[in-house]
């Protein structure tokens, strides 16, 4: 899939592709996962936006339209993501996370977590000062600073 604006190194050679949505509530506020503190995980305790790995056969948007169901009980439309930014991963050094973005407001009501410690819709001011997972942080420095 195209759209996506390189924001930081990427691998020569990608071996592995994460698909994440990033969405924001009425009041610009950002969806962030607070991720399980556990050392089997990437970026254990720390925030990150929803989304996961993309599976065998499955593109970058059904991958992103299948994380975020799953971890937060919204159904998005295919059409509902636009292609925002690439990022590489700080866990695998051949691994690109691919960040979608949506217009459609998400409330807190409508989320039903199904992965992670906890949810939030967090500020700007939040973003930039919370533990934000290292990958995102060039991003909302750019879209925050």
């Amino acid at each position: 899939m195209t759209g996506f604006r390189a924001l930081g190194p990427l691998p020569a050679t990608e071996g592995w592709r994460g698909a994440l949505v990033m969405a924001q509530d009425a009041a610009g506020r950002v969806l962030m996962q607070l991720r399980d503190d556990r050392p089997d995980i990437a970026a254990p305790g720390q925030w990150g936006l929803f989304g996961g790995a993309v599976e065998p056969g499955e593109t970058l948007v059904e991958a992103a339209v299948r994380e975020f169901h799953e971890e937060t009980g919204v159904w998005l439309g295919e059409f509902e993501l636009a292609p925002l930014v690439r990022v590489p991963s700080y866990v695998r050094a051949d691994g690109v996370l691919y960040v979608f973005h949506t217009d459609r407001g998400i409330a807190p009501g409508d989320v039903l977590l199904g992965e992670g410690a906890g949810f939030a819709f967090l500020t700007p001011a939040q973003l930039l000062s919370f533990e934000v997972i290292a990958p995102l942080r060039p991003l909302f420095a750019e879209m925050f600073d």
